[in-house]
């Protein structure tokens, strides 16, 4: 807990006491792991250029490995006048992920770089970010992609998704499958299997039903029921 958050009237003892945060000690959390070997070397060795590059550049690297977009246009054109930097956001906000595969002459982003020219991954991940290139560390980037495919379920489903492209003959499809979020949307189960053939957002039951629509890499649209062979 934050040694800021005590109680006021305790704020001075060398026993402080805390309420807001934990509910005077009934809420329990259990202890965060510890981060993989490279990530811990990165955010904990200073002594290193390494360490210290991606930490000054973290936001950058952060984003460099998104899986989703926010799905919106930003209109910066409010953003001349005095204080804070805002923006007016056009259209609903989600975690979009789009195409699988990028349109013909456009460069891959986002989820599609855990599936396309991966042999070019490094460069095309260093591309697609808007920050200046020249503070990326390409090893950086290798090393963090590499901690990802062992480590993060959802980079393995798409690592998953990309031999399956390579290994056969597959038509450019995007599938998106969108269940009745009667629940609280805000919870994400992890995958525990290796067996992930699509990203479900939430927890939904066994028996929920799935409203399946797969689209082409053109943008058309098809509704297909949940037991359709593809």
């Amino acid at each position: 807990m934050w040694y800021d958050e005590r109680i006021s009237k305790y704020e001075r003892t060398t026993n402080p006491r805390f309420n807001l945060c934990c509910g005077g000690g009934k809420v329990e959390l259990p202890l965060l792991q510890n981060p993989p070997k490279y990530l811990y070397q990165l955010l904990y060795d200073h002594d290193t250029s390494d360490s210290k590059n991606y930490q000054q550049n973290i936001r950058t690297y952060n984003m460099m490995f998104a899986f989703t977009f926010a799905g919106i246009k930003f209109n910066k054109s409010i953003n001349h006048s005095r204080g804070p930097p805002k923006i007016r956001i056009q259209g609903q906000p989600c975690h979009r992920i789009g195409s699988m595969l990028p349109m013909p002459g456009k460069e891959p982003k986002f989820a599609q770089l855990y599936i396309f020219d991966t042999e070019n991954e490094v460069q095309n991940r260093i591309n697609a970010i808007s920050s200046p290139h020249n503070q990326i560390q390409g090893h950086i980037v290798s090393q963090l992609s590499e901690m990802l495919d062992e480590y993060n379920m959802h980079a393995k489903s798409f690592r998953m998704a990309r031999d399956r492209l390579q290994d056969g003959q597959v038509d450019n499809i995007k599938l998106k499958l969108i269940a009745n979020r009667e629940k609280d949307g805000r919870t994400y189960n992890v995958p525990t299997v290796p067996e992930v053939a699509a990203l479900i957002v939430g927890d939904f039951g066994a028996n929920s039903k799935r409203d399946i629509i797969i689209e082409t890499q053109h943008g058309q649209l098809q509704r297909i029921h949940e037991l359709h062979s593809s």
